[in-house]
């Protein structure tokens, strides 16, 4: 479960937006929304910027681990000699930098590491450039693609890709950014928790999770009845509401973050979750937020997995209200239209000149 402010969603979109020549990203998958409780097409600009995010890299010597057998995805070549290539899958990436490499990319492969493995600190890292054509990462036709040319990644500079040889262990999405080459480091931190055990655990024989219960995530009018339901089949679970701070002192937190085992994790990525003693293990609660105004169009469930001692009857709503929404997703589109070159009307109770 998240526990940043959603408002937090709104503005991320924004600033990515901004670095962008074209219109907003489509709608995402529903999933995504329903598990953070954002406007659905907030989640795809949030998604996608995980994936891209600039992480510190670092150049590789000596061979390709083993493990990955995909090809790198098409790489095309524009007239001004740039070149532009979609986002790749992490079986692509050890293949794809071996092809930038031979077409004289300052390109480095980062291998992920757990923390016990890698203390690298990173830093290095080009922050949002002034001018969008500047940015590695830009709009194509129909989604993001990636554009190397000396503007996007200028001389003393290295285009980095983070890489698991363990996947699909470890933190999803592909790390990519534009690093000082001297400051690329051998190793990427990989926070995904129980890393380690997840690893050690490959070459043991696997655990029988017990029952597995898989239920749809619940809209709010169906989560009272739900956790009456998950509670008569002994599932430890909880109903927290959300509040005003004038009525709820609990600021959340706590939860499980993301798992290096899949197979741990409740539902991310899906619209249905999955319950056994792997994704709640013992001594920790199935939590499921009730939105403070299940009227409004934005509500939505929230889930996560919790330590039974530390779940609270409330949790402090920061969501913004529907006016607030409303008020960015107008500033937003005033921004894009200013991008555009098409004429914004001044607010309410102002003039022009």
């Amino acid at each position: 479960m998240s526990t940043r402010p959603s408002g937090f969603e709104d503005r991320l979109k924004a600033a990515l937006l901004a670095r962008l020549p074209e219109v907003p990203p489509a709608a995402p998958a529903r999933s995504f929304a329903r598990r953070y409780g954002v406007p659905l097409a907030v989640g795809v600009a949030t998604a996608s910027v995980v994936t891209v995010m600039a992480l510190p890299g670092s150049t590789r010597n000596g061979p390709l681990p083993a493990g990955s057998p995909s090809a790198a995805p098409e790489i095309k070549k524009d007239p001004d000699g740039s070149l532009r290539f979609g986002l790749p899958k992490n079986d692509q990436i050890p293949a794809l930098v071996d092809r930038l490499k031979a077409l004289g990319v300052q390109v480095a492969l980062v291998p992920k590491r757990p923390p016990s493995q890698c203390s690298e600190p990173g830093g290095g890292g080009r922050g949002p450039q002034a001018d969008p054509e500047a940015e590695v990462l830009q709009r194509g036709d129909d989604d993001f693609v990636l554009k190397v040319n000396a503007k996007t990644v200028p001389p003393g500079h290295t285009l980095m890709f983070t890489w698991a040889d363990y996947h699909p262990l470890g933190a999803r999405g592909v790390g990519i950014g534009v690093v000082e080459t001297s400051k690329v480091p051998s190793c990427a931190v990989d926070y995904s928790e129980g890393l380690d055990e997840a690893l050690k655990a490959r070459s043991e024989p696997p655990k029988d999770p017990g029952k597995t219960i898989e239920v749809a995530v619940p809209t709010p009018a169906e989560l009272p009845a739900l956790v009456q339901r998950l509670q008569a089949q002994g599932v430890r679970v909880a109903l927290v509401e959300k509040k005003p701070a004038s009525e709820c002192t609990h600021m959340g937190g706590g939860y499980r973050g993301t798992q290096a085992d899949p197979e741990a994790e409740l539902g991310f990525g899906r619209d249905t979750l999955k319950i056994n003693s792997r994704t709640v293990p013992p001594g920790y609660t199935l939590v499921f937020t009730k939105p403070a105004n299940p009227s409004s169009p934005h509500a939505s469930v929230g889930y996560g997995v919790k330590e039974t001692s530390k779940v609270t009857p409330c949790e402090i709503d920061f969501s913004p209200s529907d006016e607030e929404r409303a008020r960015m997703n107008a500033e937003l589109q005033d921004k894009l239209k200013e991008q555009q070159g098409v004429p914004v009307a001044p607010p309410a109770g102002t003039s022009s000149r």
